[in-house]
Parts: C-alpha cells; sequence; structure tokens
C-alpha cells in the first residue's frame, strides 16, 4: 500500500504541521498506523532517493498534539492523498513511474477525466467495445450496435405442430435419448440417466399428459432431436423451423406455465432444459428467462436456505439432483447476463455457491466422465470469481498506478490455470496446445473456458494501450499476451464454428470481441506490432463464421460488416 503513496504530498504536510516537543510521546499515546511521511534519517536513505521524499534530519521533532488529535490528523492525510490522487489533471505518479491511473486518459490534460471504472478492468461485451475512443474516427455502418434483445418470431405455429402421441414412439425416443445422454447431458449432468430413459418409456407407454413429468420427456426428446455430433452438419435456420426438435419443444412449452407456479426439483430441471434448447435455437434472451426461473425454483432448495456457517460444514441435505441444477441453472444465467449487458443487472453477483455438487452414487463409464467435465468445469468458474474479486478489491486498495499490481496478481493467476489443467483427469485433460481439429465437445468447451479467463487477467492491459495511452515495458508486455490469447480464443473456436449446440450463440460474441480487440490495436501505430502473427486472416474466418449464422441471428450479418469496416481502416 504504501509504495503507491504520493511522498511529496505528505512530506508538505509534515512541514506545514512540525512543532518542537520538549518530551517524547507517552506511551499510552494512541498507537499509530506508519503514515508515508518523509523519512527522519540522515543521510537521505535509498528510498527516499528512489521515490523522492524530503529526508529529515531532527529525530526529536514529535508532535505535541494529543493521542487523539494525532489519530484524526492522520487520517485525514489518507484522505487527503485519495482525493489529491482522484482530482482532474492531478498527477498519481509515483517517482519515475510512467504507468498511467486506471488505465484511463484521465492524466492527460487533453481528455476528459475518466473514473476508475470496473468495466475497464473486467471483460466488456461486443458492444461497449464498439463504444471505444479508438473507434470513433472510424465511420462504422449505421447498425454500429448490434441489437441482442431481438426475439424472433415463435418458432411454429400452433396448427403446424405434429400431434406429439404420434412422434413419441419407442424407436424415436430411443434414437433422441442416445443423442441427450451423448450431446447435452455430459455438458449438463443434471438428470440420473436410468431414471430419465424409464420416466421416457412410462410416457410413451401412458401418452403425454400435462404434468411436470410429461414437460421433462418432451424437453429431453427435443434436446436430443436438435443435438449432433461435431462431425456432422448441424440444421440450418429453415430446417429447425420444421424440425421433430421444435415440434416437441413447442410442446412442451404448452406444459411450462403452470410449472413456474411450482417448486420442485424435476421443475427446476423443465426450466433449465428449456433454456439448453433456446440457446441451441440461438435465443439468448428467452434462453437467460428460462435459466433466471430456474434459478429462482432453485432458491426453494433446502441447501439454499442454510446458513452459510452450515454450508462450511458440508451438512448440506439435498440430493445431488438439486445440485448440479442448480450449479448449472447459477452458471449459465451469469454467462448469459454478461454477455447480454441487461440495463438493470450490470452488477451481478461474484459470489458462486459455495460447494461443488455431490457426484451421484455408482457413477461409472460415459456419466463418470461427464461428472470429470462438469466439476472440472466448475472449478475453473470458481478460479475465474476469484480473480474477478481480486481485481476488483485492489481497485479499491491502491490509491496510485494499479498496472504493476494487476501484473502481478496476473502472474499468479495465470499460474493457476496451468496448475487447473495439470489436475485434469485423463478422461478430459488436453494438452497446451489448441487444436483446429478438435472434435470432443467437453474439451473443446474447457479449453475455451481457460481461454476466457486468460483473456480476464490480460483485459486491463489492453485498455491501457489502446484507450489510455500507457506504453511502459510492462503494459506493452501483457498487452501483447491479451492480443495472443484473443487470437487463441478463435482459433479454438474454428472447432465450432458452423455447428450448432449450447453454447453457439456465445461462441458468436466471444469470437466477435476477440476480432475487434485485435482490430482496435491494429488501428493505432503504436500497438499494431504487439499483434501476433496470422492475426488477419482469423479476423477473416470470424467474418465468414457471422455469415454462416446470419440467418439465426440477426445481428450476425451487422457484425460481419462492422468488422469487414474496420478491416478496411486497419
Amino acid at each position: 500500500m504504501q509504495a503507491y503513496a504520493q511522498p511529496s504530498v505528505a512530506a508538505n504536510n509534515a512541514k506545514a504541521r512540525k512543532r518542537v516537543a520538549s518530551t517524547s510521546r507517552p506511551s499510552t499515546a494512541y498507537p499509530r498506523k506508519r503514515a508515508v511521511t518523509a523519512c527522519q534519517k540522515k543521510p537521505a536513505c535509498s528510498f527516499c532517493e528512489t521515490i523522492g521524499a524530503e529526508c529529515i534530519s531532527d529525530p526529536a521533532d514529535l508532535s505535541t498534539f494529543d493521542p487523539a488529535s494525532l489519530a484524526i490528523i492522520e487520517r485525514l492525510e489518507g484522505l487527503e492523498r485519495k482525493i489529491d490522487s482522484l482530482k482532474p489533471g492531478g498527477s498519481p505518479i509515483v517517482g519515475n513511474n510512467p504507468e498511467i491511473h486506471a488505465c484511463s486518459p484521465a492524466d492527460n490534460s487533453t481528455s476528459p477525466s475518466v473514473r476508475r471504472d470496473p468495466e475497464h478492468f473486467l471483460p466488456q461485451n461486443l458492444d461497449k467495445i464498439l463504444t471505444w475512443p479508438v473507434f470513433r474516427d472510424v465511420s462504422l455502418p449505421t447498425a454500429s450496435t448490434p441489437n441482442v434483445y431481438s426475439s424472433p418470431a415463435p418458432m411454429t405455429s400452433a396448427s403446424s405442430v405434429p400431434a406429439t402421441d404420434e412422434e413419441l414412439t419407442p424407436a424415436a425416443c430411443a434414437r433422441w435419448l442416445d443423442n441427450f445422454f451423448s450431446q447435452v447431458h455430459p455438458k449438463n449432468p443434471i438428470l440420473d440417466e436410468h431414471s430419465a430413459r424409464r420416466l421416457v418409456r412410462k410416457v410413451c407407454m401412458e401418452g403425454v399428459g400435462w404434468d411436470a413429468d410429461s414437460c421433462l420427456v418432451l424437453l429431453v426428446c427435443a434436446n436430443g432431436a436438435l443435438s449432433l455430433p461435431f462431425t456432422e452438419p448441424s440444421l440450418t435456420a429453415e430446417g429447425l423451423k420444421t424440425s421433430i426438435a421444435t415440434s416437441l419443444f413447442v410442446a412442451a412449452q404448452r406444459r411450462l406455465g403452470p410449472i413456474v407456479g411450482q417448486a420442485g426439483v424435476v421443475q427446476a430441471q423443465c426450466l433449465f432444459l428449456a433454456g439448453v434448447f433456446l440457446m441451441s435455437a440461438l435465443r439468448p434472451l428467452d434462453a437467460w428467462r428460462m435459466f433466471l426461473q430456474s434459478l429462482a425454483i432453485c432458491q426453494n432448495f433446502s441447501f439454499c436456505r442454510t446458513s452459510k456457517f452450515a454450508r462450511s460444514l458440508h451438512t448440506w441435505s439435498s440430493t445431488p439432483a438439486e445440485e448440479s441444477v442448480y450449479w448449472s441453472s447459477w452458471k449459465s444465467e451469469r454467462e448469459l447476463r454478461s454477455e447480454l449487458g441487461l440495463p438493470d443487472f450490470s452488477s451481478p453477483s461474484l459470489d458462486p455457491p459455495r460447494l461443488f455438487p455431490s457426484l451421484p452414487d455408482g457413477c461409472e463409464g460415459d456419466s463418470l466422465r461427464a461428472w470429470y467435465f462438469y466439476l472440472s468445469e466448475i472449478s475453473l468458474w470458481r478460479l475465474e470469481t476469484d480473480a474477478k474479486n481480486v481485481i476488483s478489491s485492489l481497485l479499491e486498495e491502491i490509491p496510485g498506478p494499479i498496472l504493476p499490481a494487476l501484473a502481478e496478481k496476473g502472474y499468479e493467476h495465470l499460474g493457476q490455470v496451468d496448475a487447473w489443467q495439470d489436475s485434469l483427469a485423463p478422461a478430459v485433460s488436453f494438452g497446451r496446445e489448441p487444436s483446429q481439429s478438435e472434435n470432443d465437445v467437453l474439451r473443446f468447451i474447457l479449453r475455451g473456458r481457460t481461454t476466457y479467463m486468460k483473456e480476464m487477467i490480460t483485459w486491463p492491459f489492453v485498455w491501457a494501450v489502446v484507450n489510455g495511452g500507457a506504453q511502459s515495458l510492462l503494459t506493452r508486455e501483457w498487452a501483447a499476451k491479451a492480443a495472443a490469447f484473443h487470437l487463441e480464443r478463435i482459433n479454438i473456436n474454428r472447432s465450432g464454428f458452423f455447428h450448432r449446440h449450447h453454447g453457439t450463440w456465445l461462441m458468436l460474441r466471444t469470437s466477435a470481441r476477440s476480432a475487434c480487440i485485435l482490430l482496435a490495436m491494429a488501428q493505432l501505430a503504436t500497438t499494431s506490432n504487439l499483434l501476433p502473427p496470422n492475426w488477419l486472416e482469423a479476423v477473416n474466418d470470424t467474418v465468414a463464421m457471422l455469415m454462416f449464422w446470419r440467418e439465426d441471428v440477426q445481428e450476425a450479418e451487422a457484425t460481419a460488416e462492422l468488422l469487414r469496416t474496420l478491416l478496411l481502416n486497419s
């Protein structure tokens, strides 16, 4: 803390109030914390020479103020230093450190004062990036900010929905169930496979009712009918409208109304799986509403009402089904909320559920691999959350230049990512270098999440060099790391560029965001030399990917046109 203070201000204050005392402070005086004032050594110590503070040679000069006054004066000094660091045009630079305070143009007299905004230090979504100052002089297309709130018309009309009972034949259900448990379930293992298969057989034999169990069966079959391996072509937008998957989902939608008013594990599972289907249909806002409602139902579970102390003692009384659907709903809702940038949810809680979900009894084979993935992803979520909390804490605790402290923590966080990757079970582990031919969806997702954390760690340095003009060697080194991580993001996503799945919409957004970061650095002569090789090819591939999905996602074509415009100005 003291290394970031401004000694010159404190030294002047010390001289202004200096009075000669006949006696030293009594032993009963109010204990003072060490303040950053002028040193009293003679000759000047090396620390004072480094930071430019004045050394005072009279060690007997102590204040005659009473202990309470001394404590008050010390607090006022601390407040004064903080206020000085926030004044427009005030210099927050310590010694010869060239880092720019708050990674913003606040220290440039020609630029408007920018507060220490957490948005500059944590990843922003694509829409926020397009408002960066670096893009102000670029003539962007009219639709400069894609509209992520657009909701398409209903997928199909009521008259076009086939009779559900006729579609739920044992053979068809068996095929959809196999797809569901191989393609959908491993990413979020919220169901017990044996119980789910028995329930589907029961509904096939007895007919579809209007209860929660029938709704769950329809949603399992709908997701299974829609999901395909990476190696198979996905449904087109037109094909989705008339597919059996959509027919099954519409039938399930009709049963969701009563479910929202009930509380139970099956109800939460139904809403979550409805969100999964809507994400695969590239309807993120509708999916977010489902995840949010599922999470709301989960609040009625017993462990959610247990005190934090009791949770720390591992006294949860819930079943693995409750824990898993709660975790899945929590992380899905948080991830989407952040990317959608919803106006009433700008400050999401960074506290994840305290404990991991419990591994079900008798878990083996493919089910065990799914849980290896699930627990690995959750542990990485917790690392991300901890890193965000650390960054937020540093912003509050350090009044001076922040980038050196963030760099020091950045090495620590990157080491945690490597340690996490080294600890993965062989069934879900992956190498250091991304593979453009990755066809294992679980490894694909885990690799992508590691890249997000790397982007988060290096984000402040991108903002500093692009929008703040910071040019120290430390900042440029970390900005170059950030550019490499954004290129890595696009390279990893290539395997799923043309595949419809739960994370397709998020893949479109994160790939486009990384492309915009690379293009932002390309706009400036001071940062264009920090770009990694082959970045231009990656941006062009991102444009092609966005155009592929333009029939499904209304903003995809507009985003592709934005990237093309920025390419012409690079």
